[in-house]
């Protein structure tokens, strides 16, 4: 990461340097004073508060909520579908329509936010997100042909309210715009870490969520409470003071300083499929565990199994933030991507639901610090003013791989059984471990 000097020091008896300013909400026209004009010194605050102070006490559970109505979704069309139609594979096809929708509109999405803004784009996508999921009940409930919920999954997908790419970004462009030099990559730092942890959280909490009530509501609840949370917590969002801060450049010097606005090189672009094969890992596991689940007699509950992941995951990606310096960003992909690939290979082995959940644990805590890894390295190579764009396409991306291999893992593990399907979910974690190695030869050539 590219480490400037330490800018705005501030007046004698002033602020820390670099520090964000409570009394500036985002948003803003003014950057905050670099100091006061009195002689009584304030005290730095701890970079947690310094970011809380800064956006408000409702951003960050606001922000987190309203990320799992895209986390509950591909979860929710598998289970629901599953349920309503009897098979797992044409549930999977389901689920991959959501990803191809999210793969083909997700990245258009960022762009528009960039170019006018969060809260209008949020807007929009979250009423007809809404109404796309109420409208796939209906069908389904129906008994509407396959073609037509593939449709309507497709338009689900297409609409999901990117909120975690959203919310990466509003913060990203507040401590870019109000910080300097090593305070700023702390800050970015701490921001990574806790985006990270707040997608991973959600994405093993949301298949939770439709497992909950799924089990105490009946199978379609998961995808009427996701539309309730789109209409309430994402509007809320997007109407947050936080979404009129004009989305900026990612760290300045981070991306080549020529670069026209919106170019992007072979380096970055290797990074959403680093994110492709994590949702790809999520995918394969999620089919195989429900067929595994199935087995056992407890189908409805393979999201509450699946949550075991959580656990590991939010661990070490809290854990990471202490990490020196000098374990560089990608040895920490390559050796948590590992993790999650030997993790991965015990599941095979695993024959009760105790030994399985343990074995999700032990895997979410590799992939919970490769997922932290794989969007601080974006945001170094992030050109200017393209922040938005770029982690609305690593969010893409993670659901693309998580719909589409669930798709496949649905066919196979439906077939051969779940062993087969969670070694597809070892193959995964380990194609993205040697994604590392071509990474950094990419950054290397590119410096």
């Amino acid at each position: 990461m590219t480490t400037g000097k330490a800018a705005n020091q501030g007046t004698e008896g002033g602020a820390a340097a670099g520090t964000l300013d409570p009394r500036v909400r985002p948003g803003a026209a003014k950057a905050p004073a670099a100091g006061r004009a009195s002689g009584n010194p304030r005290r730095t605050p701890s970079r947690a508060r310094e970011l809380f102070d800064a956006v408000g006490p409702v951003y960050f559970p606001l922000a987190f909520i309203s990320r799992l109505p895209f986390a509950m979704t591909v979860v929710g069309l598998l289970t629901f579908t599953a349920s309503v139609r009897g098979s797992i594979a044409e549930a999977g096809l389901i689920s991959a329509m959501a990803g191809v929708g999210t793969a083909t509109v997700g990245p258009v999405v960022g762009s528009l936010a960039d170019k006018y803004g969060q809260r209008v784009v949020l807007l929009v996508f979250s009423a007809v997100n809404v109404a796309a999921l109420f409208a796939f009940l209906a069908l389904a409930y129906s008994g509407a042909p396959l073609w037509a919920l593939a449709a309507v999954g497709f338009l689900v997908g297409a609409s999901a309210p990117q909120v975690a790419a959203f919310s990466r970004s509003r913060l990203v462009s507040i401590i870019t715009k109000n910080t300097s030099g090593t305070h700023r990559l702390r800050m970015l730092s701490l921001v990574m870490s806790h985006e990270s942890v707040a997608d991973e959280t959600a994405f093993v909490l949301g298949p939770v969520a439709v497992g909950l009530a799924a089990t105490a509501l009946g199978a379609g609840a998961p995808l009427a409470v996701a539309a309730a949370i789109a209409a309430v917590f994402v509007v809320w969002f997007a109407l947050h003071p936080t979404g009129s801060a004009e989305t900026g450049p990612a760290i300045p010097g981070a991306a080549s300083a020529g670069d026209a606005p919106g170019r992007f090189r072979l380096p970055l672009m290797v990074l959403p499929m680093g994110m492709f094969l994590v949702g790809a890992f999520f995918g394969s596991t999620l089919t195989a565990l429900t067929v595994f689940m199935k087995d056992q007699g407890h189908e409805l509950s393979t999201g509450i199994v699946y949550g075991g992941m959580s656990i590991g995951s939010v661990v070490t990606a809290i854990l990471i933030i202490f990490a020196p310096a000098k374990f560089p960003l990608h040895a920490r992909w390559m050796i948590f991507a590992s993790i999650t690939a030997a993790a991965a290979g015990s599941l095979m082995l695993a024959g009760t639901v105790a030994t399985m959940a343990l074995g999700l644990a032990a895997a979410g805590a590799g992939v919970g610090v490769t997922i932290v890894t794989l969007f601080s390295i974006a945001n170094e190579r992030t050109p200017r003013g393209r922040t938005t764009t770029v982690m609305t396409m690593m969010a893409s991306s993670l659901v693309v791989g998580q719909a589409l291999f669930t798709a496949l893992g649905g066919v196979v593990s439906e077939q051969s059984g779940s062993t087969t399907g969670f070694a597809i979910a070892a193959g995964t974690a380990l194609a993205l471990a040697l994604l590392s190695l071509a990474s950094r030869r990419m950054g290397r050539a590119g410096a």
